[in-house]
């Protein structure tokens, strides 16, 4: 990496900015809703006054940030990476029903993250997610297994974290340099890291600055390339999954970052579910704050944020890294999801009394939160207002842009104020945020559609504050998207792949690599890691599949077939080669389809294993 890469650059002042851009936003804003005649006239009552006002000063503010926004965005401020042995990492990924994923996450941080421990949370499941689990342990000592049972389960996912820190904190041990050194990471089922998530984390930007306490990771949306998104669905629905699916990366990787980024500036960088990580010590001040980490909000990830901020600690933001998760192609699903999460964040406003007592931000850091905290109200007083100011515009004659010589400025300024901020995050996505895959005259159709994606807010917001006002915080888990997919393999689809004549584990194989090298130890740990790596490298064909990328799909079958050779699976190593085969001939649905069939097959040469290896 270039020596310009690692140049750091000044953090800009955020509030001078903010208050040149409020000014220039407000008068542009003052002359569209106050004096355009647009929206009737300004001076003839009170109350129309009003609302004219008020939707002035939240159009202003809200392009104000937008603009921050944008600007902090194309700073790429670059991170720099540090020595990940320095300190100890501990993943904890909370379960409940995750059969469909949790193999493939726990199989891909132990196989990227060699040094990392591995703590799975299953809050009282009733599928195989336990079981799966064990199963790895078997193998692998750097997996750990935490069972709760109700009715002390199912209680919140704060609850689950917080009985699996006090484990990690019991292995850790009570030596304080340990403690120090121990960072505490959070993963979804379906999460996974990138490679370089580790080192960036330990560098002198994050936990090698003993001032930051935690450290949030950009987020990826690891399903944005696959071409059926809902395989059981036809045409129509698809194309409509692919968009949210799109819609939903290009959200994490651009407004989303750039909202932490700016907030690396003002202090108030916030904690997500999946990519989090925190330092021990830090939720041991915490517990001693308040009793627990993790807190009841259904937002418990944001609040811990706000918590670990209220105690003098420092958040920060790492863009270069990042974990990857599935996104919702529902609609109703999506809907839902956003829901919640903007139920949660409104829950944590109780928290900015004690936040504003510890006096541990400045003011650009308070305005920042309470924007934050209120955007929900804001959006529900223009989706109330402005309809209604056109409404008595239009009934009352007075409609400016019906006839006025303000018309053509008024759709100017509303293609620059109210488009452009929004369109500009397609090329932005492609650029800047490294998704090269997409075309610049395709990046710019992204950006209409994420115009129409940001809309969406109107849908849940009122959703929210309905549930707030009534009081209601029960919520069901979003399904993932492989759930009710993913059938049994039928042990006659095996035959299918022609290759039921071949041995499911030809032990002379290892026997044999065993006596060249003298060591059965050695080929014990082969036989372990290809166990261990298997739900990794299946997940990875799959996805390569379903985006149908030639050259990926093509290495991703490869390493299942080298390292089947490697072991005498030879079940395995022929199902691959038909896959191979399909793939050459690139005929991705058929090779979309043998993908339980290969399942069955690395079922039945895990099972084979297990019973040569450990007498079952």
């Amino acid at each position: 990496m270039s020596k310009g890469r690692h140049r750091r650059q000044p953090p800009p002042k955020v509030g001078p900015l903010a208050f040149s851009l409020a000014v220039v936003y407000g008068v542009a804003a003052s002359f569209i809703f106050c004096f355009s005649g647009t929206f009737g006239t300004y001076g003839q009552h009170p109350w129309h006054d009003t609302l004219l006002v008020l939707v002035t000063i939240t159009a202003a503010v809200a392009l104000t940030y937008i603009t921050l926004l944008l600007r902090v965005y194309t700073l790429r401020p670059a991170t720099r990476g540090g020595n990940p042995d320095v300190f100890s990492w501990h993943l904890m990924i909370p379960c409940r029903d995750e059969e469909s994923v949790i193999a493939a996450t726990v199989s891909a941080a132990r196989t990227s993250f060699p040094h990392c421990h591995v703590w799975v949370i299953d809050d009282d499941s009733e599928d195989a997610t336990a079981r799966i689990v064990r199963d790895l342990m078997d193998f692998d000592d750097r997996i750990h297994l935490i069972s709760r049972v109700r009715p002390n389960a199912r209680t919140g996912k704060g609850d689950a974290l917080n009985a699996a820190f006090k484990r990690v904190a019991e292995y850790v041990g009570p030596d304080p340099e340990a403690r120090r050194r121990a960072v505490v990471g959070v993963l979804d089922a379906d999460g996974y890291l990138s490679d370089n998530t580790l080192e960036l984390l330990s560098g002198p930007d994050a936990f090698g600055n003993g001032g930051i306490g935690a450290v949030q990771i950009e987020v990826w949306m690891k399903n944005r390339n696959d071409r059926r998104p809902r395989p059981q669905a036809g045409a129509y629905l698809n194309a409509l999954g692919r968009y949210l699916i799109r819609m939903q990366d290009m959200e994490f990787r651009t407004s989303n970052s750039a909202m932490q980024l700016l907030r690396v500036q003002t202090g108030t960088v916030g904690m997500g579910g999946n990519g989090q990580f925190t330092r021990l010590s830090v939720l041991e001040d915490l517990t001693a704050a308040h009793s627990e980490p993790w807190g009841k909000s259904l937002s418990e990830d944001y609040e811990l944020g706000l918590n670990i901020i209220s105690l003098g600690h420092t958040n920060h933001y790492v863009r270069e890294a990042y974990v990857s998760q599935e996104a919702l192609p529902y609609f109703k699903r999506l809907i839902t999801q956003r829901t919640r999460w903007a139920q949660g964040i409104m829950q944590c406003s109780a928290l900015l009394p004690s936040l504003r007592r510890s006096r541990s931000l400045k003011a650009s850091g308070f305005a920042e939160i309470h924007y934050f905290m209120t955007l929900p109200w804001i959006m529900i007083m223009n989706l109330a207002f402005v309809p209604w100011l056109l409404y008595v515009a239009l009934t009352s004659g007075q409609a400016g842009f019906l006839g006025g010589d303000s018309t053509l400025v008024v759709a100017a300024a509303g293609m620059v104020f109210l488009v452009l901020p929004y369109a500009l995050w397609g090329p932005l996505y492609r650029h800047w945020g490294r998704e090269r895959r997409v075309g610049w005259a395709t990046s710019w159709l992204l950006g209409a559609g994420y115009l129409l994606y940001v809309y969406f807010t109107y849908l849940y917001y009122p959703r929210a504050i309905g549930r707030m006002i009534t009081k209601r915080t029960s919520w069901a888990k979003t399904a993932r998207n492989a759930d009710g997919l993913q059938t049994a393999v039928a042990p006659e689809l095996v035959p299918a792949l022609a290759v039921g004549n071949l041995l499911a584990l030809d032990t002379r194989v290892l026997a044999e690599l065993a006596e060249d090298l003298e060591s059965e130890t050695y080929a014990r740990e082969v036989v372990a890691a290809f166990v261990l790596r298997w739900p990794a490298r299946l997940a990875n064909l799959r996805e390569t599949v379903a985006a149908e990328s030639p050259v990926r799909a093509r290495d991703a079958v490869a390493s299942i077939r080298v390292s089947s050779t490697m072991v005498g699976a030879r079940q395995l190593e022929g199902a691959a080669r038909e896959v191979t085969d399909l793939l050459q001939a690139e005929d991705y649905d058929a090779a979309r389809s043998l993908m339980p069939a290969l399942e069955g097959v690395g079922e039945r040469t895990v099972a084979a294993i297990r019973a040569e290896y450990l007498g079952e």
